[in-house]
């Protein structure tokens, strides 16, 4: 993105992890925040003060980070934030992004490392209506094994070396077997693309059976899913960013996610992180999970 616009700043978002990368180690969420070093040490100052920070589902600080920049080069983003719990960007923000990007001669990217195949299997973009510059993937285009991809259009592309001067290369780049593994993965996905459907309906039953369990004891949780991914928070308010998942009730997860395992249900361990269901989830294991939830959300309950 800076080598195709010529410019230096990104603008992120606080919450949003876009891997292990020294201008976008600022305000990671994920395993950053759990450990409460949302800025790597490490990382000089002079890597991110291009680095211009904006508010998740607001609007008006990425208006404020074109205010004090003519220097961007792309605005990057998790469409369906995955690395602060599941929050995904409402369809309105996402599009005044598109016109912001526009409007200023920027590049929108989408971050689908962790939603890529999981939301949907045409991308964010087939839920949102807002269609991205330039797109990773990762994670699950592998059928497991370590792959990354990013694609664009094919002007942006050009610039690419050995057609452009922007320099690429790894010593895994195009591995054959990640390749033949993800070739594999995708072409089954592909003509199994009704499963896609599937999960996102278990994952639907999933949230409202568990949301429900939640209500019945006089517990306050929001919780929500797209496609396969899901998410909670146990927070009396509706979560649209970091500062609002940072406002849960942290120690009410960590009791819910210790009686779960306890009763043989593992969820990720972590109040910034997203769940998956895969097509090894069963509609019983479904139903488990939500008759779990029942008798630990009450025996919280009984307890207070």
């Amino acid at each position: 993105a800076r080598g195709f616009t010529g410019r230096d700043d990104i603008v992120k978002f606080t919450g949003c992890y876009h891997g292990h990368s020294d201008s976008l180690l600022v305000e990671a969420g994920s395993g950053a925040a759990t450990f409460g070093n949302p800025s790597s040490p490490g990382v000089p100052a002079d890597f991110t003060k291009h680095t211009l920070l904006a508010e998740y589902n607001n609007i008006e600080s990425v208006r404020k980070c074109f205010k004090d920049s003519s220097d961007i080069a792309c605005i990057i983003i998790e469409p369906i934030a995955g690395n602060m719990g599941l929050v995904p960007a409402d369809k309105e923000f996402l599009a005044q992004l598109r016109e912001l990007c526009d409007e200023n001669g920027a590049l929108l990217i989408f971050d689908e490392v962790m939603s890529g195949f999981r939301a949907s299997i045409n991308g964010a973009e087939s839920i949102t209506g807002t269609i991205p510059d330039i797109l990773t993937l990762g994670k699950v285009i592998g059928g497991g094994m370590p792959v990354g991809a990013f694609g664009a259009s094919a002007k942006i592309m050009a610039q690419l070396s050995p057609d452009g001067p922007v320099y690429q290369a790894g010593t895994l780049s195009g591995n054959p077997v990640a390749m033949a593994a993800g070739l594999a993965a995708l072409t089954k996905l592909k003509k199994n693309a009704r499963v896609m459907g599937v999960l996102e309906e278990r994952g639907k039953r999933l949230v409202r059976g568990m949301q429900e369990a939640a209500k019945a004891n006089g517990i306050n949780m929001q919780i929500d899913n797209r496609g396969s991914m899901f998410g909670f928070f146990f927070n009396d308010n509706e979560v649209k960013n970091f500062a609002h998942a940072c406002n849960s009730d942290a120690k009410l997860f960590a009791e819910f996610h210790s009686k779960m395992l306890d009763a043989g249900f593992y969820f990720a361990c972590s109040l910034y992180e997203t769940g998956f269901i895969s097509t090894a989830t069963t509609d019983v294991m479904i139903e488990d999970t939500i008759n779990a939830s029942k008798r630990i959300f009450k025996e919280i309950a009984d307890a207070r």
